[in-house]
């Protein structure tokens, strides 16, 4: 009876590790690096697409004397034209973020602060466009303001990140090269699981951003009035999707090791995360100083993790 009764739950256990096995197999397969290279080459092949294109519509925006509502709502500045490959850069960059999702916690981290600063980036060509004169008399207009604050905080990020990259690398240094345990090769299991729902959901957002905005174009037509929501709006749910894909991934890491240190490493990036999170909703001026101290607590929280992992060896040793 007891052989009877232990075998059906054996056949769940069973069907539920060749699926975990499947999952495992289909992320190698998604992202192994074919796919990477294939999708790099066609983000390339898109952003220059993109750029053609937009930069042909403002040229016909500039051309006929009475555009259609459509193409005066493109504009008239070629600059403009630039911020639409940085878009597709950008989705290409998240993408990559979550490759990176079963790897160290670090290099999640670390992908995430390329993001913000290159949000950052595309806004000064954004602003840059939008403006209407950056001086006058030789003198700063208001509008030059915001374009020099978001080159600012573009510099000081690429700057933070680089930081926050070589203090990740001196741990890496530092770590004895240890065989995988069997917990640790769980753990890095469940990440490639998370990182296959973060891809479907991230195509799912893509979706429903793009079905807004031709949405929003179809009314433009049909009404002659611009509603087209702004692009930062998909940035804004992804970081809101990281935060708490972070979050589980932290429960998930007290199986692999419960050590204060980790724990509190892991929370104070999670904290990290949801200032920039902030960072992106806030206007001018106060969105670039939350993104500076959220990239700076997190370069502070991994200098403190680092040489508490040395002050621990050299008690151990």
């Amino acid at each position: 009876m007891r052989s009877a009764r232990n075998e059906p739950d054996g056949g769940k256990q069973k069907a539920l590790a060749r699926l975990w096995v499947r999952l495992e197999d289909l992320h190698d397969h998604i992202f192994s690096d074919e796919s990477k290279t294939a999708l790099k080459y066609m983000a390339i092949r898109v952003s220059i697409a993109g750029f053609a294109i937009h930069l042909a519509l403002i040229f016909l925006a500039r051309s006929l004397a009475h555009p259609p509502v459509l193409l005066a709502n493109v504009g008239q500045n070629y600059l403009a034209a630039i911020s639409t490959p940085f878009n597709f850069i950008l989705f290409y960059e998240v993408l990559t973020l979550i490759a990176a999702v079963p790897a160290a916690t670090t290099r999640s981290i670390a992908n995430q602060y390329e993001i913000v600063s290159l949000i950052f980036i595309r806004e000064v060509f954004k602003d840059i466009a939008s403006a209407s004169a950056l001086f006058s008399e030789h003198r700063l207009t208001p509008e030059a303001l915001p374009i020099l604050v978001d080159m600012g905080t573009g510099i000081a990020m690429f700057f933070l990140v680089v930081v926050f990259q070589h203090i990740a690398l001196q741990r890496t240094r530092h770590t004895k090269s240890t065989v995988p345990s069997s917990g640790l090769k769980q753990f890095i299991a469940q990440k490639k699981v998370i990182a296959i729902g973060l891809a479907a959901l991230l195509l799912g957002m893509a979706a429903y951003n793009l079905a807004i905005f031709f949405i929003a174009v179809f009314h433009m037509l049909q009404t002659g009035q611009a509603a087209v929501p702004p692009a930062n709006t998909f940035y804004n749910d992804l970081f809101t999707v990281m935060i708490f894909t972070d979050v589980l991934i932290l429960i998930l890491s007290l199986e692999v090791s419960g050590r204060y240190e980790m724990v509190f490493r892991n929370a104070a990036f999670v904290a990290s995360i949801i200032l920039i999170r902030f960072s992106l909703t806030e206007g001018y001026p106060y969105g670039a100083p939350v993104a500076l101290l959220a990239m700076v607590f997190g370069i502070l929280t991994l200098a403190v993790f680092n040489y508490h992992a040395r002050i621990d060896e050299m008690g151990g040793g």
